[in-house]
């Protein structure tokens, strides 16, 4: 697996929502997170964890964000976030919010990519090490679904130097972005089914050892089960809205 802090790489996940005390406690039982809190300048900010490794962050919407549906968003390491978000407006993107300082010496940045793709940046200090894990209720993977796949390729491509290869997988063009020769995200057409106002997005895939047991298990805790659990060629998986509404993907790799 590639490190988290190469341009280009996958390295946080976080979740803006209505509810931040429901969320944590669904998230923390389901995946078994461990949930910490901290106090920062934009608000109190609960981190779940899998044993010392940092899995995502979520936070309560305030101010603007308020009525704003419940979601998750994607950060992405850059090595200039300044210099990055010029070439996003360069490759036709839309900056949403401009790079801010966050506790910790790093910046963030907001934008979105032609097809309407929200995203975060994200620069400052080395990460080390992967990003990605395949520890039950670990970020395992992150796919953008859009309805402007050749757009949004140029875009990636422009942005994080990412390699694009688009092949059929399980009865769907897929196209699998690499950054440094490994597997960096994912990329597929919205499928059909998928309510024609839902906007083109990035979602992260939790990495469960029994797919079917956790949809189950979801839905129990309160969850919608949005799409059952299905094999595709990397295994099973299963897309969820928890009780908030914020849609993920659950994944059990294939053996």
């Amino acid at each position: 697996m590639i490190n988290a802090d190469r341009h280009g790489a996958a390295c946080w996940v976080d979740l803006s929502t209505p509810d931040v005390r429901g969320a944590t406690s669904f998230y923390g039982e389901l995946f078994g997170w461990e949930v910490e809190a901290s106090q920062t300048p934009m608000g109190e900010y609960f981190i779940g964890k899998v044993g010392d490794h940092q899995v995502g962050g979520m936070m309560e919407q305030s101010g603007e964000l308020i009525g704003d549906p419940a979601m998750w968003t994607t950060f992405f390491y850059v090595d200039d976030i300044e210099a990055t978000v010029g070439g996003v407006e360069e490759a036709r993107g839309t900056i949403l919010q401009k790079p801010f300082d966050i506790p910790g010496g790093a910046r963030i940045a907001i934008v979105a990519d032609p097809t309407g793709a929200m995203l975060g940046l994200f620069g400052g200090p080395e990460l080390g090490g992967p990003y990605y894990s395949r520890d039950a209720g670990s970020v395992c993977w992150v796919e953008l679904l859009t309805r402007d796949p050749v757009a949004a390729q140029g875009f990636y491509t422009a942005v994080f130097g990412w390699e694009a290869e688009t092949t059929m997988t399980s009865g769907t063009a897929y196209t699998m972005f690499r950054l440094e020769g490994h597997d960096a995200a994912g990329m597929m057409m919205m499928p059909e089914v998928v309510p024609v106002e839902a906007p083109a997005h990035w979602g992260p895939y939790f990495a469960v050892d029994d797919c079917r047991a956790e949809e189950r298990r979801a839905a129990d805790l309160g969850a919608t089960v949005l799409r059952v659990t299905h094999e595709i060629d990397a295994g099973k998986f299963a897309v969820i809205a928890d009780p908030q509404g914020a849609p993920f993907n659950l994944l059990e790799f294939a053996q």
